[in-house]
């Protein structure tokens, strides 16, 4: 997971308080937009593929007031970068789950992959998962209401677990 702690910057740490999830991608995706980390189509992909690829991800099995996350993402030719934004919402917002796709929940965070490297979705995707599901993190990352403490926080947790592979 050392590869995951050189994706988290601090200032791709983001508050938002939005009531949809269209209105979450639009937000996020003028932000990025104006950085530079992704192509002027990439909005349009990213509402494209979430509508056929949902991500949010039902947490409660780690833990019983765990939030759950989603994990929106688009193909390789619309980022510019290789990082992941973390977005944290005021009020959650509604995701189709990415195992049950019929099914919706209701999402805290909001973790865009970006990645311009075909190769490397799988992995940053996996490493992300393992985050998720180990029992506290998410839980803990709900607790933190500042870009530093939330940037820490991960950081701590890449590079401790990095450390153990």
């Amino acid at each position: 997971m050392s590869e995951l702690n050189q994706l988290f910057k601090q200032d791709l740490i983001l508050f938002e308080s939005v009531s949809t999830q269209r209105e979450l991608f639009e937000n996020v995706g003028a932000k990025l937009l104006e950085m530079g980390l992704v192509k002027p189509a990439y909005t349009n992909a990213l509402i494209e593929r979430e509508s056929h690829y949902p991500t949010g991800l039902d947490l409660s099995v780690v833990g019983e007031n765990t939030p759950n996350v989603a994990i929106p993402h688009t193909e390789t030719e619309y980022c510019n970068a290789e990082q992941v934004v973390i977005v944290k919402l005021e009020n959650e917002v509604p995701f189709y789950n990415m195992i049950s796709p019929d099914k919706k929940l209701n999402v805290k965070f909001a973790f865009f992959i970006l990645n311009h490297q075909k190769k490397a979705q799988t992995n940053i995707l996996s490493s992300l998962m393992e985050f998720f599901t180990q029992d506290g993190n998410v839980s803990s990352l709900n607790q933190l209401n500042s870009k530093e403490e939330i940037f820490q926080f991960i950081q701590s947790k890449t590079i401790k677990r990095s450390a153990l592979i």
